[in-house]
């Protein structure tokens, strides 16, 4: 990453508030840039021994320490919020801001949950908030998650592949938002409950019922459009974390 911008997305936009937190799960330490982005201080796997020696070195004031931390995540980071907000340019800006934040932020960082639960849960936070601002518009677009294309010389399978792309993606845009970011960091994402746990700031066992409802909607959602068949051979990884949406567009 080139220099970092010392303004970010939004400019004086009041930051996200953080999800709600549930009954009995601790409550966040501090608030890393405002009080969407809060820093983690649930019992996760921590810092890996990279990342606990590139977070060192920038508080040692080695930006280039920073700007690794940046290349390891950034892709991860703008294609959870594509995933999320769907348009190009609201995911590239709130990645920006998501490093804004946690350039910000890192030198108060505790280091005791994983820096990619950290940064997901800035990200997922930034998405809601616009979410909320956009409350009639479309929040998800899943157009960027797509299998290998068929042949060209196979007009019926490039067909079907359309149909199920556009099937999948109707699905999850209409799930509440917290289900649909859950289902992202699940299926796309490839992330244990623990960590969306973490990320979404509630129970583990919140994020597997959410998800239960959330795939027995899909599944009433896709049933009408591709038949009982095919939704369950689509849905059977899912409940699993299987990245469904790099098979079947």
């Amino acid at each position: 990453m080139g220099r970092l911008p010392t303004s970010g997305r939004g400019g004086d936009r009041r930051d996200p508030e953080p999800p709600r937190r549930e009954a009995g799960v601790e409550e966040q330490e501090r608030s890393a840039a405002g009080p969407g982005a809060g820093l983690p201080s649930g019992r996760g796997e921590g810092l890996t021994a990279e990342d606990a020696g590139l977070v060192e070195a920038f508080r040692r004031g080695e930006e280039s320490a920073f700007a690794a931390l940046v290349i390891k995540y950034r892709e991860a980071v703008y294609r959870t919020a594509r995933r999320l907000v769907g348009s190009h340019e609201d995911s590239a800006d709130i990645t920006q801001e998501v490093f804004i934040r946690a350039y910000r932020a890192l030198p108060r960082f505790d280091g005791r949950a994983h820096l990619r639960t950290w940064l997901y849960r800035i990200t997922v936070n930034l998405c809601l908030d616009l979410h909320q601002q956009r409350r009639r518009q479309s929040w998800v677009d899943l157009d960027e998650v797509t299998a290998e294309a068929p042949p060209e010389d196979a007009p019926e399978a490039r067909a079907e592949a359309r149909t199920l792309r556009q099937a999948v993606r109707a699905a999850v845009a209409a799930l509440p938002p917290r289900q649909r970011a859950m289902v992202v960091l699940r299926v796309y994402q490839d992330l244990p409950y623990a960590e969306i746990a973490r990320i979404m700031g509630c129970a583990e066992g919140t994020v597997k019922a959410t998800m239960f409802a959330a795939l027995r909607k899909l599944r009433r959602q896709l049933g009408a459009v591709l038949g009982e068949e095919t939704v369950a051979t689509l849905t059977a990884g899912l409940g699993s974390g299987a990245r469904v949406g790099d098979e079947v567009p």
